[in-house]
């Protein structure tokens, strides 16, 4: 059987850096790490497969790629997979070719958002035997069942085909039964880097539901896990996270899921199964302002919720309307303030530069994001992802040029009357506005536990420097 290499690439300067599905971001303020779960669940199946199997998180260990390439040199596996993210694309695909002058016989292959709608381009870059497009576990193991490159039968891979070099596209595949997804392999990662930010306690992600059924025009989250949302039997997951607390000691979870509480009867059913079970867990979810009410919270926290996300995005109702994201603002105020009254921290997801965008409207999006009981915020810049609405809108609309890198933390679109300059700037004075007032000091000591001080991750204190500057 091959030897396989699955791994999260380093990135040139060092930072820690997330690539998981529509997530493909620096750690960034609270500099979070999350768990590779793709590469982890892939691991769990083709260790049921026989193979032998690595799987490193290069940025988690603070490795780099001299770190990589001796490992290549070393082990020379017969298959090495990675993931890759948009706002490191090249450095991404780059390392291909290094892996092939090191050794040649290595099949290289590459999962993620961009590479499964830009298939064709990826592969005319030198290296890049093969691209596995949108969901990748089932795919990564039939590519490894041959590493023959006869690969015609493998649905869902992009691939140049041995001895001729020509691109081949295969039909696409069918999304996973959520009944057949094994628990990710944890254990063949070094778990302590994936730690909470202020409470300095090592976490686990756990994915109970795929798919969003949802046209956000930013999102690229369908292009992944599809529309159609796919809910793991809650005994698995509870399964999951009991066999987490025993194995790994981890009494910590970060619930993953496009939506989590998008089906309100699957979400008490696992809060019941929860509390049944006698787990002693906390845990955090991300959620939809529109698919929570009180009843739901009440239970949620009883079972160990203690942080809540939404995505807010905007505090201007036109902007909201244009993106499909089919949530109203007062929706979000409504959710804030009842998980805060519950005893719930909350953490709000807002975009500044969406189409639409003024200085006004950005103003509105601060002001909301200040008078809301918020925990934490984090403000974006509209990132125009291939395979997203937005990116169709950019180009057509011209507001991006293909020499702009595309991310999260750095404005790339040239609006009508508002430069990326100006989303750049008003994004750190946002910043300095929520994060330098009292209140948010008190709300962030209040989740700083005991002897946790030293694990509040550097940058965070930089943040604070830069801020108070």
């Amino acid at each position: 059987m091959p030897q396989i290499l699955l791994f999260n690439p380093p990135i040139p300067g060092g930072r820690k850096h997330t690539r998981e599905g529509r997530c493909t971001q620096a750690a960034g303020l609270w500099a979070t790490q999350w768990p590779p779960l793709s590469l982890a669940t892939t691991a769990a199946f083709l260790e049921r497969d026989g193979h032998t199997v690595r799987v490193v998180d290069f940025p988690a260990k603070n490795k780099n790629t001299t770190d990589l390439l001796r490992l290549i040199e070393k082990e020379r596996p017969d298959i090495a997979v990675w993931s890759t993210g948009t706002p490191t694309l090249e450095s991404d695909l780059g390392l291909a070719r290094v892996i092939k002058r090191i050794a040649p016989a290595t099949i290289t292959a590459v999962l993620g958002t961009h590479v499964s709608v830009q298939p064709q381009k990826v592969l005319e870059v030198s290296g890049v035997d093969a691209v596995i497009r949108r969901e990748p576990e089932q795919t990564i193991r039939e590519l490894c069942l041959d590493i023959s490159g006869s690969w015609r039968a493998v649905a869902g891979l992009s691939y140049r085909e041995t001895g001729t070099a020509k691109i081949r596209h295969n039909p696409d595949r069918k999304f996973l039964n959520p009944e057949d997804i094994p628990p990710p392999a944890w254990h063949l990662l070094d778990i302590r880097p994936y730690r909470l930010p202020l409470r300095g306690r090592n976490f686990l992600m756990v994915a109970p539901i795929r798919g969003c059924i949802y046209p956000c025009n930013f999102c690229t989250a369908a292009i992944y896990y599809g529309k159609k949302p796919r809910r793991r039997p809650v005994s698995l997951v509870i399964d999951e996270i009991e066999a987490g607390i025993e194995r790994h000691r981890v009494h910590d979870y970060f619930i993953w899921a496009d939506t989590f509480t998008i089906d309100q009867k699957y979400v008490r059913r696992f809060c019941r199964a929860i509390i049944s079970r006698g787990l002693n867990i906390s845990w955090a979810c991300n959620s939809r302002v529109d698919t929570v009410d009180r009843d739901l919270l009440v239970l949620m926290r009883k079972s160990g919720l203690w942080m809540i996300s939404f995505g807010i995005e905007s505090g201007k109702q036109a902007i909201l309307d244009q993106t499909g994201k089919q949530i109203t603002v007062q929706q979000s105020r409504t959710a804030v303030q009842t998980a805060h009254a519950l005893g719930i921290k909350t953490s709000g997801h807002f975009i500044l530069g969406l189409a639409g965008e003024t200085q006004t409207s950005m103003q509105d999006t601060l002001r909301l994001a200040l008078e809301l009981p918020l925990d934490i915020a984090q403000f974006y810049a509209a990132a125009p992802f291939p395979g997203t609405g937005l990116y169709t809108q950019a180009i057509e609309r011209q507001w991006l040029t293909d020499k702009v890198s595309v991310s999260q933390s750095r404005a790339a679109m040239h609006l009508p009357g508002l430069s990326a300059q100006e989303v750049d700037r008003f994004r750190k004075h946002a910043y300095r506005k929520f994060y330098l007032r009292a209140d948010t000091a008190r709300r962030l000591m209040s989740m700083l536990k005991p002897g946790a001080i030293r694990d509040v991750p550097v940058n965070v204190w930089g943040f604070l420097r830069w801020a108070a500057g």
